[in-house]
């Protein structure tokens, strides 16, 4: 009996270990501006709505009608990425709620 116990310890750990690993992103979105260790991702747009704001500030996106979310990701190695990539975010923690919102990346993937 005592062996079928471990063996169910050890396959819940391999579920849950799973589940973690496999979780969703927490948003997607177009990369608007690259600085050092942070990106601006607006998130959920189509390709023609990123084409319309790609050259406009911060400022200029807030005034458009039809509010775009933004948000500036803190991420260590933001060089890896590109002005215009189609990206998948994990968080790490929680949102700051302001405009743009601000929160830590703990992973980011670009959408091929």
């Amino acid at each position: 009996m005592r062996k079928y116990k471990h063996i169910k310890t050890v396959l819940l750990m391999f579920v849950l270990i799973f589940t973690v690993a496999c979780s969703e992103p927490d948003i997607e979105g177009y990369i608007i501006e690259i600085d050092e260790q942070r990106l601006l991702v607006a998130e959920d747009i189509s390709i023609e709505k990123y084409e319309e704001i790609k050259d406009k500030t911060v400022n200029e996106i807030d005034r458009l009608s039809g509010h775009i979310s933004l948000i500036n990701l803190s991420y260590d190695d933001s060089s890896t990425f590109e002005k215009g990539d189609n990206v998948r975010v994990w968080i790490d923690g929680g949102i700051d709620e302001s405009y743009p919102a601000q929160a830590g990346a703990k992973k980011i993937e670009v959408i091929e």
